[in-house]
């Protein structure tokens, strides 16, 4: 065990740092090597189910007639996006995954406007270096990728309104659960656990986090596999419910199904 916890603190190459809505992130100081956004109902499943089905990429905007404007007549341009969950009239697609089939998005670019995803993503690009958009479906794939930085990481949880979503925590704690088993530690818990609170707050194997990262880690451990359940206990996903978007909520529910990160990098989302 370590003497001094100081000492222990200096030699921490990673800090996990949760936000659990989005309007929060103006009042940050702090500036991030990487950022993970996640809005999994239902734009950063969106996003990953589209360039995975073969889209060249995705332009997120924030306003609707931004991105109509954006869009113009161009052919390889589809207008997608939702507000209140509801296709935006006049749109190509709205904002369910099911949408973006390949036969659909290949080789096309997708103009994308959200309530809450879209925002956030470039919300984050004024923060961090670099921006990911993680969901359920990548889970274990932007734990992989979060390997190869150091630092400070966001996990940026979009919200609902600007405000907390169980399932975007659900998400952020999936891959912080994924990240830690991808460094060797199982579980998070236990007596060697409590021996490095003492010492050094939540410190492990090198990685620090802070409270909301280690509440969403306890919140993947407590509903586990089971993803959906998780989804139908939340706000949103009883919205979506009643509009009779079930298969949209089993689809964004699957865990680790998509091995793509996608990177938000001058404008525009690729892989």
């Amino acid at each position: 065990m370590f003497n001094n916890p100081l000492k222990l603190l200096y030699n921490i190459s990673m800090k996990l740092t949760v936000l659990p809505e989005k309007t929060g992130l103006k009042k940050l100081k702090t500036s991030y090597t990487a950022a993970v956004v996640l809005d999994i109902l239902r734009a950063t499943t969106t996003i990953t189910t589209a360039l995975e089905n073969g889209c060249r990429g995705v332009i997120p905007v924030s306003g609707v007639d931004e991105a109509r404007q954006l869009a113009g007549s161009n052919p390889n341009l589809l207008l997608g996006g939702e507000r209140s969950a509801v296709k935006v009239p006049g749109f190509h697609l709205g904002n369910s995954p099911l949408e973006y089939s390949a036969g659909t998005v290949r080789g096309k670019v997708v103009v994308l406007t959200t309530t809450n995803g879209t925002g956030a993503i470039k919300l984050a690009a004024q923060k961090a270096g670099t921006v990911l958009i993680g969901c359920l479906l990548n889970a274990r794939a932007v734990a992989e990728k979060l390997l190869n930085f150091n630092g400070q990481i966001l996990l940026l949880c979009a919200g609902t309104g600007g405000n907390f979503s169980l399932e975007d925590t659900l998400a952020a704690g999936w891959i912080i659960k994924e990240f830690l088993a991808l460094k060797n530690i199982d579980q998070y818990s236990g007596t060697a656990a409590a021996e490095l609170h003492r010492q050094a707050d939540d410190v492990y194997n090198g990685v620090i986090m802070d409270d909301m990262a280690v509440a969403c880690y306890r919140l993947a451990l407590y509903y586990n596999n089971k993803t959906l359940d998780a989804l139908y206990d939340s706000l949103h996903g009883q919205k979506l419910a009643q509009l009779n978007m079930y298969r949209d909520l089993i689809y964004c529910s699957k865990l680790n199904t998509s091995s793509i990160v996608p990177i938000y990098r001058d404008g525009i989302i690729t892989i």
